[in-house]
């Protein structure tokens, strides 16, 4: 693993900054809440966002209290503070904390999308039939935090077209989440990487060109799941267990419901766009297959997981975990045998 990563990874775990919160409102019954937190809020998280307000974790007993975090590495340091109960972010958080020296670990127990929610886009007007990769050779490219998954897989589809990230373009990877948008609108970058409600905002005022699908380029490997601490998990096994059977419900419900009706149900999520551009959205989604309809993140999808850490230098071989250390299937196969 670099030093890099790691160091700015592990330093964030005392940190617990920059955190927005949104809460459902409670049930006129009693039911246990549930303190999750988000990595970013994105529109690929949709199915989230349905289990809420179709009240499917109510169903289960659940009051969701939601927050955004802004970065992997904050959603990391607010789970091993004690301050989250369930997190939605990359499966390389539990691959760094199994290696750190945090006494508390960290455990996959449910997938949510299928691969990278981003999509490369350009600055100058292109059709993608015209774009190649190596044509970025020399350009400056608007990443992600290094070590992140977005960050991981976009380089590791530019290194599957023919260009070294490391070598041949300028990439920047500098900027907080929260401030990538403003970064491309004030010129900064001759291409980008961007995901919902971001990508539509962009690409309807003229300013970026929507090129390639990261998750198309890439294949389908696990990109955002659902993780808890291994002792909460222990303690609350009913609660992971109602969790896992929301979110299941969630993901039935969103691969088929209307669009329209999706972007209606979810929109006070996403305040910045309208419920006719969250519907294009799930099109778009949708044609690159990104929302599973299987709670289970499998043993392969880990394995070339990690082959995209070792090929971003974020991992070395050695360091690899082993995917029962990182991952439980008992809640997702339990979901999937008693939801219909």
């Amino acid at each position: 693993m670099s030093a890099r990563t790691p160091l700015k990874f592990l330093s964030a775990i005392g940190l617990v900054a920059g955190i927005s919160m949104l809460s459902t409102a409670p049930s006129a019954y009693a039911q246990t809440k549930i303190r999750y937190v988000e990595v970013v809020r994105n529109l690929a998280y949709l199915p989230s966002y349905v289990a809420i307000e179709k009240g499917f974790f109510k169903d289960e007993g659940l009051e969701i209290s939601l927050s955004t975090a802004q970065g992997g590495h904050k959603a990391t340091a607010i789970m091993l503070s004690g301050n989250a109960d369930i997190t939605l972010v990359g499966p390389e958080t539990a691959i760094y904390v199994m290696n750190s020296e945090s006494p508390e670990k960290m455990k996959i127990f449910c997938s949510l999308t299928a691969t990278s929610t981003n999509f490369f886009v350009s600055r100058k007007p292109m059709k993608p039939e015209e774009f190649t990769w190596p044509s970025i050779k020399g350009s400056t490219v608007l990443g992600w935090r290094p070590g992140s998954t977005p960050e991981l897989f976009m380089e590791y589809a530019m290194r599957k077209g023919g260009v070294d990230p490391k070598k041949d373009i300028n990439n920047i990877t500098n900027i907080a989440v929260p401030a990538r948008m403003g970064a491309w609108l004030t010129g900064k970058g001759d291409y980008g990487i961007f995901s919902e409600p971001d990508l539509t905002r962009i690409e309807s005022s003229g300013a970026a060109y929507v090129l390639r699908s990261v998750g198309a380029e890439v294949g389908q490997v696990d990109y955002t799941v659902f993780m808890a601490t291994e002792s909460y998990m222990k303690k609350n096994p009913k609660i992971v267990q109602g969790f896992t059977n929301a979110i299941y419900r969630a993901q039935k419900y969103t691969e088929t419901a209307d669009p329209m009706e999706l972007g209606k149900l979810v929109v006070k999520y996403f305040p910045v766009v309208t419920p006719e551009q969250i519907a294009n959205t799930v099109n778009r989604y949708r044609a690159v297959d990104l929302w599973r309809n299987d709670p289970v993140v499998y043993e392969r999808a880990m394995k070339e997981f990690q082959e995209i850490l070792i090929a971003g230098e974020v991992l070395k071989r050695d360091k690899t975990v082993k995917y029962s250390d990182i991952v439980t299937t008992e809640f997702a196969d339990k979901a999937k045998a008693t939801i219909q």
